[in-house]
C-alpha cells in the first residue's frame, strides 16, 4: 500500500466497480473526486456523501473541464458503457461514450499534469479463442461493437504517454460478487440470482461456454496495485486482469454445492458464444504484484447471503441493458412530445443518442 495520499478522480464512480473502488481509495487515505452521471441511481455512494475526503460530482464525463482535473495525481476512467448488450442499444451513443469522450478526457488529463491514467478495458478484445492461452501480446480479434469500441479507445490513449503522463490499460475479465451497486446481468451474478429465486439455472452451449472472471474486490486490488507500482512498470502498458477461467457448467456445479442438490440445472443449445477465452494474467503478477484472492465459492456465498437477508436486491437498474433501453425509449418519447426538458423530474440525467439533454424520473 502506498504511504502517500493522492488526489484521484474516478469516473463511473457510482457503478459496480466504481463504488467499491471509491470505498477502498478512501480507506487507504486518498482524496477522491467521484464523477458519475447517476444513470443507474446514486444509492451506491449515498452513505459516503459527507466523507471529508470525498467530492461527488453528478455529471457526464463530457462536462469535465480543466478545473476538475487540475491538482489530480491520478485518473481512473470507469465511465465507458459496460457490456455488449448496452453498446448495441444505441450505436451513436456507444461511439461517443467509448471513444470521443474518453479520449478527450485522457488528453485533458495530460494537459492538466495528471501523472497516471488508468483506462478500463475488457478481455473481450481478444474475441473467441477456444482452448488458447492468451496474453497481452496476443493480437486482438474483437467480434462485437463493445470490443471494437474499447480497443479503438486503447489505441488512441496509450500513445499519449510522455511528458510525465503515464496511461495504462487494464483489460478486465467479467466481474462478479457483491457491490454497493449490484449488477445481475453478469454471468455469475445472474446464475446466482436464478439459482436462489428459481432453484434452477439454464446453461447454453452445453454448459461449456468459457470466459475469464474475477471478483469485484480483486478488480479493485488490481487498480490500486497500478497506483502503487513504479511508473516505469505501467506507462503505456496493457495488463490482463482476471482470475478464474470457468465454463458455465462449473459455475452451476459450484452453485449446487452451495445451495444443495435440489438445484435444477437445464442444459440448452444456442449459437456459438464469442467469449471463449483464457487470459494468463502473468504480466500483472510480475509487474504489479497482483494476486487475486477471492474464490468463486466466496463470491457466490456473499451474493446469496445478501439476497437472502435483503441487503442487496434485484431491481430494474441492476440489469444494465434493460435499464438503458427503457431510458432511451422514454427519452425518445419525451423528445417527440416536448420541446425542452425543463419541466421534467430531475431524478436522473442522461443524454440520448442525438445528444439532447434529458431529465428523467
Amino acid at each position: 500500500m502506498t504511504c502517500r495520499s493522492l488526489s484521484i478522480l474516478v469516473t463511473g464512480a457510482a457503478g459496480y466497480i466504481g463504488s467499491a473502488l471509491v470505498r477502498e481509495l478512501l480507506a487507504q487515505g486518498h482524496r477522491v473526486t467521484a464523477v458519475d452521471s447517476m444513470l443507474f441511481g446514486d444509492r451506491a455512494l449515498a452513505e459516503l456523501t459527507h466523507h471529508p475526503r470525498l467530492q461527488i460530482l453528478r455529471m457526464d464525463i463530457r462536462g469535465l473541464r480543466r478545473e476538475h482535473l487540475t491538482g489530480m495525481q491520478a485518473l481512473i476512467d470507469l465511465a465507458g458503457l459496460s457490456s455488449d448488450p448496452v453498446s448495441e442499444l444505441d450505436p451513436s451513443w456507444n461511439g461517443l461514450a467509448h471513444h470521443h469522450a474518453q479520449v478527450r478526457l485522457a488528453r485533458l488529463a495530460r494537459s492538466c499534469g495528471v501523472s497516471r491514467h488508468l483506462l478500463i478495458s475488457s478481455c473481450d478484445v481478444y474475441g473467441q479463442r477456444p482452448g488458447q492461452s492468451l496474453n497481452e501480446l496476443t493480437p486482438p480479434h474483437p467480434l462485437t461493437r463493445h470490443a471494437h469500441g474499447v480497443l479503438h479507445t486503447e489505441a488512441a490513449v496509450l500513445p499519449l504517454a510522455g511528458d510525465g503522463f503515464a496511461p495504462v490499460v487494464l483489460r478486465l475479465g467479467q466481474v462478479f460478487g457483491r457491490s454497493a451497486r449490484m449488477r445481475f446481468d453478469l454471468t455469475i451474478n445472474a446464475m446466482t440470482l436464478s439459482a436462489l429465486r428459481l432453484r434452477s439455472v439454464t446453461l447454453d452451449q452445453g454448459g461449456q461456454r468459457r470466459r475469464a472472471h474475477l471478483h469485484v474486490r480483486d478488480a479493485v486490488s488490481a487498480l490500486t496495485a497500478v497506483l502503487d507500482a513504479p511508473v516505469n512498470n505501467i506507462s503505456r502498458q496493457i495488463f490482463d486482469i482476471s482470475h478464474l477461467t470457468l465454463c458455465t457448467a462449473e459455475i452451476a456445479e459450484a452453485l449446487r454445492q452451495t445451495l444443495g442438490s435440489h438445484l435444477r440445472i437445464v442444459v440448452d443449445g444456442a449459437a456459438p458464444d464469442p467469449h471463449d477465452l483464457a487470459p494468463e494474467g502473468r504480466k500483472a503478477h510480475d509487474l504489479l504484484g497482483f494476486r487475486p484472492q477471492i474464490s468463486l465459492r466466496e463470491g457466490l456465498e456473499e451474493v446469496l447471503a445478501g439476497l437472502d437477508h435483503g441487503a442487496i436486491t434485484d431491481s430494474p437498474e441492476t440489469h444494465a441493458a434493460r435499464w438503458v433501453h427503457e431510458i432511451l425509449a422514454l427519452g425518445r418519447e419525451i423528445r417527440a412530445t416536448v420541446s425542452t426538458p425543463s419541466g421534467l423530474h430531475p431524478a436522473a440525467s442522461i443524454r440520448s443518442g442525438t445528444g439532447q439533454a434529458l431529465r428523467l424520473q
